[in-house]
């Protein structure tokens, strides 16, 4: 058989992998709805995905296996969350505090059962991260401060920039810690549950935006 004639099969094989992987992916985040990802066994991601447990084996070593590529369709989720919120324009610093809040709460929300299983693994398996992902987290970070810098007239604060990046630090902080860990410490030192968490942090950080230096 030549080189050509090989090629299809080798792209078919490779297809096949592909949609396995993808079967295996949706079925995790499937299970993950129900269940905490140390919870999960290979086999009930198996047969969520309609495959066999060998079929998994022969793809990966083992279920942590899959968390790069979970990684990585959630890198892709964050990044056309982030354009979307950079597309909206704001007559005005509260508005565009109130919409970065907002739609990062909801984003979490939507997102709440890969986020904790992603949080954790990240800080016990630090590996799973390479330098490129945790560069890019950072850009959305500063992608998101900048969302508010476009309202620097409205702020009196000396260094806008380094007073955006804080409040999104702690903007994204807090409401992860209500929205993964409602009921652990510290999300439990404050009673107030996660909207109510978010429309009073706006408060804040426009105060503290406001305020001059």
């Amino acid at each position: 058989m030549t080189e050509k004639q090989q090629e299809p099969i080798i792209q078919a094989k490779q297809s096949r992998s592909r949609a396995t992987q993808n079967k295996l992916l949706s079925a995790l985040h499937r299970c993950l709805q129900r269940k905490v990802f140390e919870q999960i066994s290979i086999k009930e991601i198996a047969d969520e995905a309609g495959v066999s447990v060998g079929t998994f084996y022969r793809r990966f070593k083992d279920k942590e296996s899959l968390l790069p590529i979970l990684y990585k369709a959630f890198g892709e989720d964050l990044s056309n969350w982030l354009e979307e919120i950079e597309s909206c324009r704001h007559s005005d610093l509260l508005s565009a505090l109130s919409e970065v809040s907002h739609q990062t709460l909801n984003f979490l929300q939507r997102h709440k059962s890969v986020f904790r299983t992603l949080h954790l693994n990240a800080r016990l398996q630090p590996d799973l991260l390479d330098q490129n992902t945790l560069l890019n987290r950072k850009e959305v970070y500063s992608r998101l401060a900048a969302v508010l810098q476009r309202h620097k007239a409205d702020m009196h604060v000396s260094n806008p920039i380094e007073a955006t990046q804080l409040v999104i630090f702690m903007l994204v902080s807090a409401l992860l810690e209500k929205v993964v860990y409602p009921n652990l410490t510290p999300a439990v030192a404050s009673e107030l549950d996660a909207q109510d968490t978010s429309e009073q942090l706006v408060k804040m950080f426009y105060l503290y935006l406001q305020a001059p230096s």
